[in-house]
């Protein structure tokens, strides 16, 4: 471009030479307004040839949505859930696991938080929109879909899209379609002011043939929020309803949706914010789900994934107390803190349990970050902090699979390390890693210790030699020590376990 502008101006200087002596004036104005008209024509010219960015909008096909309601039903779990709801119509590319930051599946719903965005986080612009959808299956028969788009610096507009073979009929702010033998309703919660119609599109793809609802917001905005509640029922069945409530409390949705004889209480932060939380009541209350977190992570999934899941909540349900839980924080935790060893800052507690720890670490002003695989254990947690009147961040992930966070000053780990190394010894080295600094954080390790015959009730027993080379390449040891785990039972000697303080090394 330097140098056709080179020539472009040499020529004209040329040509020009006999109008540009009377004086160095004119000469400068003649050469400034052919440069600013060549640069104008080059400008137009690129503008002309750019095509407009394409419209960010969300996708998804009824028919899609009506097989994998029939497909699962009341199914506990299956071992491709994952791999279905990634495919549920979504017209963005092929998704991913990669496009999955949380994932659960159990008997009362499927939850999965995506990232539709195009780019990687690593390589996403400051302009670049960012898209996410909260899908959530509440079985048999009712969706509920939260979609988000943050459009950057600048206002933007997105549509909805919910592809059918058959004509949607659209009434206030619900759309009703029939598909075989069933009907699915679409109720728009929000936007609260948007335009809605049906077009007829013509392509080879599920969601390119066939009518499209549309559901655009009337304004511009650098955030739009889209809820939807599907329901699914028998074609001409009257008695199969949902009715949906929805109350804003600040940047939290609270949604209620009475369906299928239960009442379920939903609560959902913007995508960023938090993971949210779930209630189910049955209208006979013979069956409930208490209050308890949606997952931050992709927990344990498919049929093996699930029964673990539930042998590991089960341990907390109906009041029980599993013999791990002490009741009191550890005695190791109360000596590095009260020593000054460990001073207050960013702290994570892996495998917190009902949060006896976090709870101790909160009140000796840390800032504290706990996780857990069981919801139950989590509930219990957030009472016992509310009761102490301190702050936790309390998040339902596993270990092996965290949501993306900012490294802490301060890992700890009270027999989490000891259960999961043995599937997966280095993914857990992995998540240390990922969330300890280089040359700061500090890393309390306690593990069962196979130095004496296991008591009743033991936990899994890890060799020192093992210990050091699990962590050696990323941490330097300032000690490996011999201690004892506390128990439910405060009368009973507790199992021998190491006492392990690491630092996260320099150089890696």
């Amino acid at each position: 471009m330097q140098e056709d502008l080179r020539y472009t101006i040499s020529k004209l200087k040329e040509r020009g030479k006999p109008l540009l002596q009377p004086t160095n004036t004119a000469r400068v104005i003649l050469i400034r307004l052919t440069v600013t008209g060549v640069i104008l024509l080059w400008w137009c010219q690129l503008r002309g040839n750019a095509q407009p960015a394409p419209m960010p909008q969300f996708d998804l096909s009824a028919t899609e949505v009506l097989k994998f309601a029939t497909s699962f039903g009341l199914v506990e779990a299956s071992n491709d859930t994952l791999e279905k709801t990634l495919q549920l119509g979504l017209s963005a590319p092929k998704l991913t696991p990669n496009n999955l930051i949380a994932f659960e599946e159990n008997r009362s719903f499927v939850y999965a938080l995506l990232d539709l965005s195009e780019a990687e986080p690593a390589h996403r612009q400051p302009a670049t929109p960012r898209l996410t959808r909260r899908l959530l299956f509440l079985k048999p028969s009712t969706f509920v879909l939260d979609d988000e788009i943050e459009a950057g610096s600048s206002a933007a507009n997105t549509e909805w899209l919910l592809h059918a073979r058959m004509q949607p009929s659209i009434r206030s702010r619900f759309a009703s379609l029939v598909e075989e033998d069933h009907e699915l309703t679409c109720e728009t919660l929000l936007p609260e002011s948007a335009a809605r119609q049906v077009k007829r599109q013509q392509g080879e793809s599920k969601l390119s043939a066939g009518l499209v609802l549309r559901v655009v917001p009337k304004q511009p905005s650098r955030r739009i929020r889209f809820l939807h509640v599907l329901h699914i029922r028998r074609r001409g069945d009257e008695r199969s309803i949902a009715r949906t409530r929805l109350v804003s409390k600040g940047d939290e949705l609270h949604l209620t949706i009475e369906a299928s004889q239960q009442t379920y209480q939903i609560v959902l932060p913007h995508a960023h914010a938090g993971a949210g939380e779930i209630e189910i009541s049955r209208n006979d209350t013979k069956s409930r789900l208490d209050r308890r977190f949606f997952p931050a992570g992709v927990l344990p999934h498919g049929r093996e994934g699930v029964r673990m899941l539930e042998l590991w909540d089960g341990s907390y349900r109906g009041g029980k107390r599993p013999f791990w839980d002490a009741g009191q924080p550890s005695g190791e935790l109360r000596r590095v803190v009260e020593q000054g060893i460990i001073r207050p800052g960013p702290a994570v507690d892996l495998g917190c349990g009902s949060g006896t720890d976090a709870i101790y670490l909160a009140s000796k002003g840390f800032d504290v970050t706990a996780i857990d695989v069981a919801p139950t254990a989590l509930s219990l947690a957030r009472e016992k902090a509310d009761r102490a009147g301190v702050k936790v961040r309390w998040l339902l992930a596993s270990v092996l699979a965290l949501p993306r966070l900012e490294p802490f000053e301060f890992i700890f780990d009270r027999g989490c390390y000891h259960e999961v190394r043995f599937d997966n010894a280095a993914a857990y080295v992995e998540t240390v890693r990922k969330l300890s600094q280089p040359g700061q954080t500090r890393f309390l390790l306690l593990a069962g210790n196979p130095n004496e015959a296991p008591v009743r009730y033991a936990p899994p027993q890890v060799a020192e030699e093992d210990i050091r080379s699990d962590f050696s390449q990323l941490f330097d040891f300032e000690w490996v020590k011999e201690t004892r785990f506390e128990t439910s039972n405060p009368a009973a000697r507790g199992p021998l376990a190491w006492s392990v303080m690491l630092r996260r090394k320099a150089q890696r």
